[in-house]
C-alpha cells in the first residue's frame, strides 16, 4: 500500500518504530501487525549495509482469504496509520498539521 524507502530522513520516525516494535532486539524477526478496527497490516522494515536499522519501511494489507480489498476502506485506514504514526513521534509533529498537508494536496480521505 505504503512504501518509505528512507524512514530515516527524520530520525524520530525511525526512533519512534524501533521503540515501538522492539526493533534493536528484534531485526530479523517478524514483521509489525497493525489492527485498524479489525483489519490487519503488516509493516515490514527494510535495512541495508552500513545504514541504521530500519531503513525504509513497507506497509502492507492482509486481507483475509481472497477476498479483494476495499480501497475507499483501505485509504482511510492507511490514513490512521499515519496519524498514529505522527501522534506517536510527537513535536514537532502534530496530527493536524498532517491533516492540514493533507487537505492541502486533497489526499487525506473524506471520513478522517
Amino acid at each position: 500500500m505504503l512504501t518509505d524507502p528512507d524512514v530515516g530522513h527524520y530520525p524520530e520516525f525511525a526512533a519512534f518504530l524501533v521503540a515501538t516494535f522492539d526493533l534493536m532486539d528484534k531485526q530479523l524477526e517478524a514483521p509489525g501487525l497493525l489492527d485498524v478496527d479489525g483489519r490487519v497490516y503488516e509493516l515490514i522494515f527494510i535495512g541495508r549495509s552500513g545504514r541504521p536499522f530500519p531503513v525504509g519501511v513497507e506497509i502492507a494489507a492482509l486481507a483475509p482469504g481472497l477476498e479483494p480489498l476495499d480501497t475507499s476502506q483501505t485509504d482511510q485506514d492507511l490514513w490512521a496509520i499515519l496519524e498514529w504514526l505522527v501522534a506517536g513521534v510527537g513535536k514537532p509533529w502534530s496530527v493536524e498539521d498532517l491533516r492540514t498537508t493533507g487537505r492541502i494536496y486533497r489526499v487525506i480521505p473524506t471520513d478522517s
